[in-house]
């Protein structure tokens, strides 16, 4: 029996250690400007709300194969980083300068990490029969990232917005993770964001499971993943035996 696990990353399996969850792209762009000493010319709050719009994420419905290069998603990104500079009072050659890096400090590999249940729980996982695949609105890096964090060994595969031209909730996504899986014979798609994750999985036809955040619209919901895997042991024991 072929069983698998679809995990997301930022907020599920670990993320930038910024101490901002779900914040890394406005930590990124003040990092930036730290590193220039510039700081002190911009309110740190005035810039989260400028990243209302333009990411190709906050988009889902549309395709954005065009992005089909690191470089050209990254060139589509720093042009946004620019335009928030240029809004924030910095002449157009500083803001090019903090764009660029801003993504420097995005994929800075020493600025990642896991959450501590993330390792035990994907070995346990494994050692029960699952084989597990990221699926993640990510940076080009995230492959990079995620060797470097230690998952090359547990994780099959990686199905990447930035490399598909998909983004979930699109129900593209999670189709092309169920042709790379082989159509597996059980598989549950687990998150930490309930409209990509855990509706977006459910519009494919995929089983989700909500973790790190409640939501009542998620039919299953785990502060972590001990839970997940003592609920995945009892949702199919008497299958698998």
């Amino acid at each position: 029996m072929r069983k698998f696990l679809f995990w997301d990353f930022d907020g599920t399996l670990g993320g930038r250690m910024d101490g901002l969850k779900g914040k890394a792209w406005s930590a990124s762009m003040w990092e930036a400007l730290v590193e220039h000493n510039l700081e002190q010319h911009v309110n740190r709050d005035d810039i989260l709300p400028r990243l209302g719009q333009g990411f190709p994420w906050q988009e889902p419905e549309k395709p954005h194969l065009h992005l089909n290069t690191p470089e050209l998603w990254w060139a589509h990104i720093e042009c946004i980083y620019k335009q928030i500079y240029e809004d924030l009072g910095f002449a157009e050659n500083i803001a090019v300068r903090l764009s660029a890096a801003a993504r420097s400090r995005y994929v800075d590999l020493p600025m990642w990490e896991l959450y501590p249940d993330t390792l035990p729980v994907l070995k346990s996982l494994t050692e029960q029969g699952w084989t597990h695949m990221i699926v993640s609105n990510h940076v080009p890096e995230l492959r990079t990232i995620a060797a470097h964090l230690g998952l090359q060994t547990l994780i099959s595969d990686i199905v990447n917005s930035a490399e598909v031209g998909y983004e979930k909730p699109n129900p593209e996504i999670f189709h092309i993770a169920m042709r790379m899986a082989g159509t597996p014979d059980r598989v549950w798609m687990i998150g930490d964001n309930i409209e990509a994750d855990v509706l977006g999985a459910r519009k494919a036809g995929i089983p989700s499971i909500l973790v790190r955040e409640q939501d009542p619209r998620a039919e299953h919901q785990f502060d972590n993943f001990y839970g997940i895997e003592k609920f995945l042991a009892a949702q199919h024991a008497d299958g698998d035996r």
